[in-house]
């Protein structure tokens, strides 16, 4: 797949190296934006933000750092075909999106009680229901 881009064979390699882990990332995150989102509609925000930073500043953005960096010993690229430089970085920020999923759905099942989650959404279905009939009703009774 690279190669379509360029006809670098130490790029198409490297690259290469990251697309395994590049799929196993998209896995990770379109998972964790579902159970942020499940999260959000909840009403629960405010607990996004510490699993975010726990996820993303504590463990993915550190491994990733170390990764890239300090194993490759100052440089992006390794001679050999160990965990580090770029494929480093992108297996650091997977880590840190798979912590980020993985907090999420421990929130979801753990710590939301789905009756009274369910309870709460049918009555405010019902409640919108009521605002819609009261607006045909005014619409038509020739009100305003």
């Amino acid at each position: 797949f690279p190669s379509f881009f360029t006809s670098d064979a130490a790029l198409i390699e490297m690259t290469s190296r990251t697309i395994p882990l590049l799929s196993i990332y998209v896995v990770g995150d379109g998972i964790q934006v579902a159970l942020n989102a499940i999260v959000k509609g909840c009403g629960r925000q405010i607990v996004t933000v510490p699993i975010v930073i726990c996820a993303y500043w504590v463990i993915g953005l550190p491994l990733a750092w170390f990764l890239a960096f300090v194993k490759s010993g100052g440089t992006t690229e390794c001679d050999d075909q160990s965990f580090c430089g770029v494929v480093g970085l992108v297996g650091g920020m997977t880590i840190g999106t798979w912590v980020h999923f993985g907090l999420l759905a421990i929130y979801s099942l753990r710590m939301i009680d789905w009756h009274l989650e369910a309870k709460l959404a049918k009555d405010r279905l019902n409640l919108e229901r009521g605002k819609s009939k009261t607006q045909v009703i005014i619409n038509n009774g020739d009100i305003g």
